[in-house]
């Protein structure tokens, strides 16, 4: 193939991913949700939609910081505050069916998401848009969830699962703490 048609088909691409996203607009239910929606209620709303333990959506994947599922996450009016976890001291070395097999020592310390700091927020129609991050690309989040991806860059953000019947009151809490912020939907 020739190196005129590989650009093509490259710029092809980049058009179609560029036309399936498109600027978010709340609608009538979401504003009259945030009209009635304090700061301390959007905190509330968006602590539930993050860490929703033992169920099939809240926090999916991350960037610039790894988490346990059993360390929770709490959500304030401008930051989430966890747990996270490092890579630490090597802790052994074995081989195990011709490769090297590594273990190191988690260390833990305090993490802060700042709110503030978001570019941009993301709303993935699909789960499967994301076949980076296994946690949300699942087949069964397909039809019944969206992903709200909180972008601060390409090396941090936090991506969590919501069902779409959830979908307008977590977006008029995000509304409320994030009142600025450019919001595009994916898919």
């Amino acid at each position: 193939m020739d190196i005129q048609l590989k650009k093509i088909i490259i710029s092809l691409f980049f058009v179609l991913l560029g036309s399936c996203s498109s600027e978010y607009s709340p609608n009538e239910s979401v504003r009259a949700i945030q009209k009635t929606m304090n700061v301390a209620q959007a905190v509330d709303v968006l602590q539930d939609a993050i860490w929703a333990r033992d169920k099939a959506y809240g926090v999916c994947g991350s960037r610039g910081f790894w988490f346990d599922d059993a360390s929770a996450m709490q959500v304030k009016k401008d930051k989430v505050k966890m747990i996270a976890h490092k890579r630490g001291p090597e802790i052994k070395k074995f081989n195990q069916s011709f490769s090297d097999v590594v273990v190191f020592e988690k260390q833990y310390y305090r993490y802060e998401f700042n709110l503030n700091k978001i570019s941009k927020i993301n709303i993935y129609r699909d789960a499967r848009l994301l076949p980076v991050f296994p946690g949300c690309n699942k087949k069964e989040l397909a039809h019944e969830y969206l992903i709200i991806d909180l972008y601060i860059n390409k090396l941090s953000n936090l991506k969590f699962v919501v069902k779409k019947s959830d979908f307008d009151k977590t977006m008029a809490a995000i509304l409320t703490l994030l009142p600025n912020k450019d919001i595009e939907v994916k898919g």
